[in-house]
């Protein structure tokens, strides 16, 4: 009798196994009708996502796996399905936004079941590559289809960024980021896929930080800002990012240390050295700035930015001007457009006349004195004055920096032959500060071209 009841038990369990197992094939049979072109096909998409869900909350279904595995195929279909609408603009983007997640979410789940251990402790993994079922039905497997589907998050939140969500955009390109490190792929295969994938990741991934950074969420800018940086096309701006998020944490040696790496891979941006010998000057720190700017030369000695960098230490916080000149000549030997460096030069012999301005006689009763004096702070004027004026010929749309120098040069040197020159000149760069007058209209008045001081 007892023999009768369990055979009786073990087959009414087969007979619940066996009607799950036709409603994962009616599932099957509903999604193949989908995908042909027919008006209805979308509502047999949908039958078929109700069947595979009914059998899902049947707590006795015990082919879990394959079953999420085909909820993510037939959501897959249907994305493919609005894929096909894109160019006709008859694209839901709306089913494509949920049938994208649904579609990963699945094949996601189904290959957590298919790595889950039984209960004798052994790990069967069953669907995470091509497979077949019991109806000989063939399918690319959980890994296949995900890594298909890698970029569908980017599409997303595009549709999301079209509806002036910005939110959503976000949360959007945050999933398309974080795919590739699913766990159906090893660690190894994730960063195969950034690598290849890289332009589409460094361009996500600076469409992420942005907003990220928009929001004021720190952490989140610096795990996706290095993504920004890896680009040329988003160099500045990732760097832009991360050293506001640093400053913004409060963490001032991983922005002095960022500021360095920003100065060794954008040559040619000024602003970034500048900034970093605010911080040095400000925090009174002149040892590690010193430190700091023969790094750089040793780190990257072909950078005009390298040699530029210490030159602004030696003039602006060791006052070691003739070091300085030396390190903006080296700068102008890489480069002779670089105006900074022709600028700073004539910077030194002012910054240094001011420097001994006290030792300068300026009672004008001992004349001999005075006059040899007044002779000696002239001579720092002239020596001054052809890198202010190569400055202006090199950048002349940038009067602010060398405007207010160049006039108080022609200032100083009114004196001797040359008087009513350095008059006339004084007062026509007035009328450039003032734009009365166009500085090319000044350069070519007085046949001002760039020259080589010889010292």
């Amino acid at each position: 009798m007892k023999k009768i009841l369990f055979s009786l038990v073990a087959l009414m369990i087969a007979s619940v196994s066996y009607a799950q197992d036709m409603k994962i094939f009616k599932a099957e049979e509903l999604m193949e009708e989908g995908s042909k072109e027919t008006p209805n096909n979308e509502e047999k998409f949908k039958e078929a996502v109700a069947v595979i869900k009914e059998c899902l909350a049947n707590p006795k279904t015990k082919k879990k796996a394959l079953a999420y595995h085909l909820l993510g195929e037939i959501n897959a279909r249907m994305v493919n399905a609005e894929i096909e609408k894109l160019h006709s603009g008859a694209c839901d983007t709306a089913l494509f936004i949920q049938a994208t997640d649904d579609a990963i979410e699945a094949f996601l789940k189904s290959n957590e079941i298919d790595q889950t251990p039984d209960s004798k402790g052994r790990v069967k993994v069953k669907y995470l590559n091509k497979f077949e079922n019991s109806s000989l039905v063939k399918y690319s497997g959980n890994k296949e289809r995900i890594k298909g589907m890698l970029q569908y998050y980017s599409y997303c939140a595009g549709f999301k960024n079209a509806r002036k969500d910005q939110q959503g955009a976000l949360e959007y390109f945050k999933k398309a980021m974080d795919l590739p490190k699913s766990a159906v792929f090893t660690p190894e295969e994730s960063q195969k896929i950034y690598k290849k994938d890289k332009k589409f990741y460094n361009r996500i991934g600076y469409y992420t930080a942005m907003l990220y950074y928009e929001k004021k969420d720190w952490d989140n800018v610096l795990k996706y800002v290095d993504f920004a940086i890896a680009d040329s096309s988003s160099l500045r701006d990732g760097y832009v990012m991360k050293l506001g998020a640093f400053l913004e944490k409060g963490d001032t040696a991983k922005w002095v240390e960022t500021v360095k790496q920003a100065i060794h891979d954008m040559p040619n941006n000024v602003a970034n050295c500048q900034n970093l010998l605010k911080y040095y000057d400000d925090h009174k720190m002149s040892k590690e700035a010193e430190e700091m700017a023969n790094e750089l030369i040793t780190k990257s000695p072909n950078n005009r930015i390298s040699w530029y960098t210490r030159g602004c230490v030696y003039m602006n916080t060791l006052k070691k001007y003739a070091e300085a000149r030396a390190d903006f000549k080296k700068a102008l030997e890489i480069d002779p457009k670089f105006y900074f460096a022709q600028f700073n030069l004539g910077c030194t012999y002012v910054n240094e006349l001011m420097s001994i301005k006290d030792q300068l006689v300026q009672d004008r009763t001992n004349v001999k004195k005075y006059n040899e004096d007044m002779a000696k702070a002239r001579g720092y004027y002239r020596k001054a004055l052809p890198y202010f004026e190569n400055t202006m010929v090199l950048a002349p749309d940038k009067i602010a920096l060398w405007g207010y120098n160049l006039q108080t040069v022609y200032y100083n040197l009114q004196d001797g032959a040359q008087k009513e020159e350095m008059v006339k000149r004084e007062a026509e760069v007035k009328k450039i500060i003032e734009g009365q007058l166009t500085p090319e209209e000044f350069i070519a008045n007085h046949n001002i071209q760039i020259t080589t001081p010889t010292e």
